[in-house]
């Protein structure tokens, strides 16, 4: 009954490339239906993961290792269905109707999710297929679209269209943490220690219901506004002739092998690292990983490298026209009126051409890859690492280390419009000319090599202040590290009842010192992520959008098999009481990547001129990066630099 109503539903909302009434400020009357829609949907979305892990060990009776693999595992699946999603809006339904019917996938996954945890009805099995099956496909099948769709009520015509849509793919990213924020301060909470009439072992039932409640918010508050969204129907067929142009090519040049050789390493290794998070043996999952790390590594750097340059995309026996003409030729030509299609001697010329602008952006698109790995430290390695410092609040409270995240949440939603409004302008001001995405994107890579490297020096001073020391020894156990099995007499481990194992103690050093790393990785996001949303959608075909989001996002996913195989590699380094570590060394390495990604980043896009669909058209490509490093000389030369008005 329910499915015959959306149903009926979406056949009466008609693809209309105009609204029946045109409001001036899009961004308040028509996008803000889809930010709250998307705060309330990530808000479910980590109400649902902040504390899973628990759930997987405690209820469901894993063990710590294979909590950890299925925790990590998770947005695995999720960030690799949106390339379905993305897929299904751009060929066959469009966005608004792919949204609707994932997010009731979504709900339905997420309904069955709160059923099985309720206490006297847990249900491991109906859990699994719920989480890993329903979530995953509903969450990941809608994520490429929300954005895309909120970028389409824009017209790029109107400048001061151009203004809002800049300022709504940062405040999307602002109604993401909003609702990420909620759910780590209170929510993840909620689920492990229960909250006031809601006791400890109803935690999770309560928590997840909750999540429910937002999500079916969220459908209602987007179903709701339909009649004031513009909705281009699907293209149906563009991504045939995408891969028409690419076959093509494949058949003239070596850069279209070197691509596909790349494209499989990246599954091959996206495959083996999920496939090793359900592998109980050490040995084989350490081999799992690290052969996963090694082929999503060759694969971004294969594919990435043969993108820096398109010339070879559409290149036949007769005809190998200069990128460079190709891209004037685009400038010029009027897209928003055209569909693509094929001329009788194959792919046109502007199917070519709208080949190339997806390849061409897919080189920092690939190099945002390196930021999910530190972003993925937070989940992993940020997490046992404030499970070992002192938890307490009070005297006899302590906090849940999952609560920590809001740090980065907290950090995101005050830069995003204090750098939109502050930050960007001065800088601009100080250089005299735009400060792009690509600038910011390189920025970025170096607050997230700070983040890291803070991170390192905190264990390290963790390690030397000592173990916390309480009047009684049960106030001195971390509630959140590992259960240890360990003789060795330096170690802080006592008998633990009801456990095979010894309880971890706590270090003198304060939690909070945490906050530093979380919160620059926070910042970093803002530089980074915010920017490859935009990238993915000014700088693409309208009818490649939604499945350029779905790559953007498969990044992250393959950020878990690089992350994977980095943080095996140092297993040694990272016991369960990691005072007989050295945890500092795997963020030494990640704190390399991230650097090494700053300048090769600096290097790839210095030939991408973004020029095709953004507003930063009106600059030049030696605007767009080349003067970075005078750029960032300038502001710290001329700390004391007055601010003039702009019409001054």
């Amino acid at each position: 009954m329910v499915l015959k109503t959306v149903t009926t539903f979406l056949s009466t909302v008609p693809t209309r490339p105009t609204r029946v009434y045109e409001y001036k400020n899009i961004l308040m009357n028509v996008c803000i239906f889809i930010l709250v829609m998307e705060m309330c949907e990530r808000l479910c979305f980590y109400g649902l993961t902040g504390s899973i892990k628990v759930l997987f060990n405690k209820s469901f009776g894993y063990s710590s290792f294979q909590s950890s693999a299925l925790t990590n595992v998770l947005p695995s699946f999720v960030y690799l269905t949106p390339l379905l999603g993305g897929y299904i809006a751009d060929e066959h339904w469009g966005r608004f109707k792919t949204i609707a019917i994932f997010g009731f996938v979504y709900l339905a996954g997420v309904t069955l999710m709160s059923y099985s945890v309720h206490p006297g009805n847990e249900n491991k099995n109906l859990f699994m297929f719920s989480c890993f099956g329903l979530l995953a496909l509903g969450s990941g099948g809608i994520k490429a679209n929300v954005v895309t769709l909120g970028g389409d009520q824009f017209n790029d015509k109107n400048p001061d269209h151009v203004v809002q849509k800049e300022q709504f793919f940062n405040y999307f990213y602002w109604a993401i943490n909003i609702g990420a924020g909620i759910s780590f301060g209170y929510i993840a909470q909620m689920a492990t220690n229960g909250s006031g009439a809601i006791p400890a072992e109803y935690g999770f039932f309560w928590s997840f219901t909750i999540c429910a409640i937002a999500l079916t918010l969220a459908l209602t508050v987007f179903l709701g506004a339909s009649g004031r969204y513009i909705l281009y129907p699907a293209s149906g067929g563009t991504m045939g002739i995408f891969f028409d142009v690419y076959k093509k090519s494949l058949t003239h040049s070596l850069q279209g092998y070197v691509i596909l050789v790349g494209v499989i390493s990246m599954i091959v290794g996206f495959t083996l690292s999920v496939g090793g998070a359900f592998v109980e043996d050490d040995g084989l999952n350490k081999n799992l990983a690290i052969s996963g790390c090694a082929c999503a590594a060759v694969g971004i750097v294969l594919t990435g490298g043969c993108c820096i340059n398109t010339d070879w995309v559409g290149q036949s026996g007769e005809r190998n026209e200069g990128d460079q003409q190709l891209n004037d030729e685009a400038a010029e030509r009027k897209k928003d009126d055209m569909m693509l299609g094929l001329d009788d001697d194959g792919p046109s010329e502007k199917a070519i051409l709208d080949a190339k602008e997806l390849w061409r952006v897919l080189p920092p698109v690939l190099c945002s890859t390196s930021f999910w790995v530190a972003y993925s430290q937070m989940s992993g390695n940020f997490y046992a690492q404030s499970c070992q410092m002192n938890l307490y609040i009070g005297d006899n409270t302590q906090l849940n280390a999952a609560v920590l995240q809001i740090g980065d949440c907290i950090a995101i939603v005050l830069c995003i419009p204090l750098f939109d409004s502050f930050l960007y302008p001065f800088i601009e001001r100080c250089k005299g000319s735009k400060f792009t995405l690509l600038q910011k994107m390189a920025c970025g890579f170096l607050v997230s090599t700070a983040a890291v490297m803070a991170a390192a020096v905190i264990e390290i001073k963790r390690r030397e202040s000592g173990v916390v020391e309480f009047t009684t020894a049960e106030k001195s156990y971390s509630n959140c590290a590992p259960i240890v099995d360990s003789d060795n007499p330096d170690t802080c481990a006592q008998d633990s009842e009801g456990f095979m194992g010894k309880k971890t103690c706590m270090s003198n050093l304060s939690v909070f010192w945490m906050a530093i790393p979380y919160f620059l990785i926070g910042v970093s996001e803002v530089l980074i992520s915010v920017q490859v949303y935009e990238l993915c959608y000014t700088e693409i075909p309208m009818e490649m959008r939604s499945s350029a989001q779905a790559i953007n996002l498969f990044t992250t996913g393959l950020a878990s098999a690089v992350a994977a195989g980095i943080t095996v590699s140092f297993q040694v380094d990272i016991p369960n009481d990691l005072n007989n570590g050295h945890l500092e060394r795997p963020y030494f390495a990640v704190a390399g990547l991230q650097f090494i990604t700053f300048i090769v980043f600096i290097i790839v896009v210095r030939p991408i001129s973004l020029s095709f669909h953004s507003p930063l058209s009106r600059f030049s490509r030696e605007q767009s990066l080349s003067n970075l490093t005078v750029t960032l000389s300038r502001i710290l030369l001329k700390p004391t630099l007055k601010i003039r008005h702009p019409n001054t």
